[in-house]
């Protein structure tokens, strides 16, 4: 297994819970050990991810 950091933009719902933000990662097939947000604007906020991959 490999920890690949990546940056993943997700769109921004006004509403940046934890719950909202996992959700979109898991949509995406992303097994996050870690993430924060990084940059925010009106339509996009942009993740970090510390990603697990096989």
């Amino acid at each position: 297994m490999q920890v690949i950091s990546e940056l993943i933009k997700i769109p921004n719902n006004g509403n940046p819970s934890t719950e909202y933000i996992e959700n979109e990662l898991t949509k995406r097939n992303i097994y996050a050990l870690r993430w924060a947000i990084v940059h925010v604007n009106d339509k996009i906020y942009t993740v970090s991810v510390a990603n697990l991959k096989e």
